[in-house]
């Protein structure tokens, strides 16, 4: 899951850099997106769902199928976005910066989040309490193989994965090798995806589709190519590799967006929206591409509307975390006070955004702050046992 939208606008300086309104909006409506899959699908079509399980209740939404039929779509946009931002941060800053920034970014909001869902689902969860905590730890420590206390946890091994290689490269000292290795991967991924779609290698859709073909980044590789690959093209010009690169890239997502439509077609029961899935798709592509270039005007024509995106933006975090155990919850509560379906899903999508605006505005900072600080005392106390040991063997 994408943890920033702050680019700059335009050929800005690298030292400066103002929100890039396209890319918030976009975030928060691929988490709105996910949250419709959830909460007004599997919620009531997949009775195994954790949805379903906290809901206790199916309520029928047939008239939103076929917006949250396809809401799952929100996740490749995630990881396209993610490619983007990181292309932007790795630009920017040093490996170890890169780090802290990458660990202050995403502990804080799964230390909070994790910890309220946790909660929530001793209350009203179905499953043993010993359960409960060993997928609460799983879920703290970032484990890269289910169970965690919310199946939405899922993504942030993927992106842990790219956050891992492009560490690597800056550490390696070679930052100018980032978009041509993210490059590869993505090549990588969409061949597999050509391949899987072609008769030769019958299931090999099914293979790179797994766990472990997701954390090589096999499975979504392409995604995160797409977005370094348009931020380069933002930044740099479109150079005829870089436009071939896109569009190889492009394929891969795009077959692979056909796979899981079908995939979760078969789950729900439904027929499969690959033309609504990918329209989706590149429309956000679109919006990110536009929004890089109107930014700058938008902004001066528009200074108020920024600052309102950008709290979308930093709330989609929270909201992807929570909105299931908060949502459903909420749903629960207002269906056992005897109010109509589509009133309690208004009222669980509600509910889910403010505590995610809650999270990202006052929970958030003060946690990040804290952590940013022991961890600054930590560095400074091992560079202190160090000196110290330096003078000793002297």
């Amino acid at each position: 899951m994408p943890l920033s939208a702050t680019l700059p606008a335009g050929r800005a300086s690298e030292g400066s850099a103002e929100p890039l309104m396209g890319l918030d909006l976009l975030r928060f409506a691929a988490a709105g997106l996910v949250m419709a899959f959830h909460l007004a699908c599997t919620a009531w079509l997949v009775p195994s769902s954790e949805a379903a399980e906290l809901l206790g209740r199916p309520m029928a939404y047939p008239w939103l199928l076929p917006v949250s039929a396809i809401g799952w779509i929100g996740v490749p946009i995630f990881f396209v976005i993610s490619g983007t931002v990181i292309a932007y941060s790795a630009s920017r800053a040093g490996a170890s910066a890169f780090l802290l920034n990458r660990f202050l970014r995403l502990m804080p909001g799964i230390l909070i989040c994790a910890t309220v869902t946790f909660m929530l689902a001793l209350a009203f969860a179905p499953d043993a309490p010993m359960v409960l905590i060993e997928r609460y730890l799983r879920t703290l420590v970032l484990f890269p193989v289910p169970r965690w206390i919310d199946g939405v946890y899922w993504t942030l091994g993927i992106e842990v994965a790219f956050y891992g290689l492009v560490a690597a490269l800056l550490m390696l000292g070679r930052r100018e090798q980032i978009e041509r290795v993210i490059l590869a991967v993505g090549l990588v991924s969409a061949a597999a995806w050509c391949l899987a779609a072609s008769p030769l290698w019958p299931g090999l859709d099914r293979l790179i589709s797994t766990r472990i073909a997701k954390l090589t980044l096999i499975t979504h590789g392409c995604d995160f190519a797409i977005g370094v690959l348009m931020w380069c093209g933002m930044r740099q010009g479109w150079t005829v590799p870089r436009l071939v690169g896109l569009t190889a890239c492009l394929l891969g997502a795009l077959l692979q967006i056909r796979y899981d439509a079908f995939t979760v077609a078969t789950l729900l029961g439904v027929s499969p929206s690959v033309g609504a899935a990918t329209a989706i798709f590149l429309g956000s592509l679109i919006l990110c591409q536009v929004s890089g270039a109107v930014n700058a005007p938008l902004i001066a024509r528009f200074p108020g509307l920024a600052p309102r995106l950008r709290r979308l933006g930093l709330a989609t975090y929270p909201l992807y975390l929570l909105h299931t155990v908060v949502g459903v919850l909420m749903m629960r509560l207002m269906a056992g006070l005897g109010l109509s379906a589509p009133v309690c899903l208004a009222a669980g999508v509600t509910a889910a955004i403010l505590i995610a605006l809650l999270v990202s505005e006052h929970v958030e900072p003060p946690l990040r702050r804290r952590m940013r600080l022991a961890l600054a005392s930590a560095q400074e106390g091992a560079a202190q046992m160090v000196a110290l040991r330096r003078r000793r063997s002297a």
